[in-house]
């Protein structure tokens, strides 16, 4: 069923949770808040309230859903900074206090928020499908000590403003966070799949532009 953002003519298919056997899905926790989305600017901290947990994997998925939205490059780079802030809480083992308020508190307009939501449903929902619970040593891989680097260096690869350079971490951050509250180990090794390939492309894509200024800039020296 097709159904508008009230106040926004923004349309979206709504995931049908009543007809879907089983319990409710992060899709379609989406789906009802964007059909009521607060008034003026929605906060992460809406969007954390919604999702209803404070989980590692409810957390990372709202720091994570604006980071694979069709927002212009300049402006994805500011998305990122919760998921880096994140990030360096969980390096010094403070991942579960939350975000701090400040974080929370940050905003965006109604309709941007609609239109970032709007666009990530139906890869959400066809994500979900795929998931069940298996694999349990990957699906518990926040446990390892080295995650919370993991994360953190995913969020600085989704700092370099190039194209494809916030896509392929945030992609990666979904299927992780989506692993960890289905608790899906083929998830999660797909995310860390995805992860690798960001982090080489990035080392691939860094060390040639640099060798490519280094050559230009000797270019012009040389008399």
């Amino acid at each position: 069923m097709t159904a508008p953002v009230p106040g926004e003519g923004v349309f979206y298919d709504e995931p049908a949770a009543a007809s879907r056997p089983g319990p409710e899905r992060t899709s379609d926790v989406l789906a009802r808040f964007l059909a009521e989305l607060p008034e003026g600017r929605v906060t992460i901290g809406d969007l954390m309230r919604a999702l209803g947990d404070r989980s590692l994997g409810t957390v990372l998925l709202a720091l994570s859903i604006p980071t694979v939205s069709p927002v212009p490059l300049g402006v994805s780079v500011l998305f990122n900074l919760p998921v880096l802030l994140f990030s360096i809480q969980l390096l010094f083992g403070r991942g579960d206090a939350g975000l701090p308020g400040w974080l929370s508190r940050r905003s965006v307009a109604r309709s941007t928020a609609a239109r970032m939501i709007t666009a990530v449903l139906p890869r959400l929902t066809g994500i979900e499908r795929m998931l069940q619970p298996r694999l349990p040593s990957l699906a518990r891989i926040d446990r390892r000590s080295w995650f919370p680097l993991l994360i953190f260096i995913l969020a600085l690869v989704a700092f370099v403003p190039l194209p494809l350079m916030g896509w392929l971490p945030g992609f990666a951050l979904v299927f992780l966070a989506l692993g960890l509250i289905e608790r899906d180990g083929a998830a999660v090794g797909f995310g860390l799949a995805l992860a690798a390939g960001a982090v080489l492309f990035a080392s691939v894509l860094v060390s040639g532009l640099s060798y490519a200024g280094h050559e230009l800039l000797a270019g012009v020296t040389d008399p």
